[in-house]
């Protein structure tokens, strides 16, 4: 079926058909011993470890800036305020001298671009900072986002070498796999299954049918499929 392997929707037409869709057939993978149950429940808790440190990393990248670094930035700002303040009277007394300008004067402040100074001493500067919180420094910062990423490279080779198997993935026309997770038979598999599953009054397979044998009812309870939300009115399983 290509792209269009659906789990949503396969599961709503298993769901429609009371048990005689066969949508087994569409995935094209083990649905007797569900061998790869344990490489995709390994390969979530992967991918659940990679979504949580990306989170990590926008958080630190968000932390608050450390207050010696943040000092330097303030007293670089106050260095253009003061400097832009000087440029401002040099321009009007440059021009009162060369008799292109009048004298600066309360209207003038208030109608033009004057730059107010800021009243604050080394003192003043010296208090406001200490009353902050102390940050962390970018350095530290870069360290840990390098770490993080580092450690998602990791996983995502240990995904690519060891759970992804050519079976498991949908394939384009040049060779290379649909992307996660459209393009996983196992995801979407596991995703019929749960529109399914709470359904039904008892283990069933992803048709709606009776559990065929013991690795499909060990695979349904490893999937917590036995834990999701019951949707009523509960249906009993087909019988096969």
């Amino acid at each position: 079926m290509g792209t269009d392997l659906r789990g949503d929707v396969i599961g709503s037409q298993a769901l429609k058909s009371m048990g005689g869709a066969d949508a087994k057939r569409f995935f094209k993978i083990d649905t007797t011993k569900f061998s790869w149950v344990d490489d995709y429940l390994r390969d979530e808790a992967l991918r659940k470890k990679i979504k949580n440190l990306k989170d990590n990393i926008r958080k630190a990248q968000h932390s608050n800036i450390h207050k010696d670094e943040l000092r330097a930035m303030f007293d670089s700002a106050i260095a253009e305020v003061r400097e832009a303040r000087l440029s401002w009277f040099e321009k009007k007394l440059k021009a009162v001298q060369e008799r292109t300008g009048a004298i600066i004067n309360s209207y003038m402040l208030a109608g033009t671009g004057y730059t107010s100074p800021i009243g604050l001493s080394e003192k003043d500067i010296d208090e406001i900072f200490s009353r902050l919180p102390e940050g962390i420094k970018q350095a530290d910062i870069n360290a840990d986002v390098k770490r993080m990423n580092a450690e998602i490279a990791e996983i995502e080779a240990v995904i690519a070498k060891e759970l992804s198997p050519r079976s498991r993935w949908i394939y384009r026309e040049d060779g290379e796999p649909h992307p996660y997770p459209l393009g996983c038979r196992w995801t979407q598999y596991v995703i019929a299954w749960k529109k399914v599953a709470p359904r039904f009054d008892g283990p069933v397979s992803m048709e709606g049918l009776s559990v065929e044998n013991e690795s499909e009812k060990e695979a349904y309870f490893a999937l917590g499929l036995d834990k999701l939300r019951k949707v009523y009115p509960l249906r009993n399983p087909v019988q096969g």
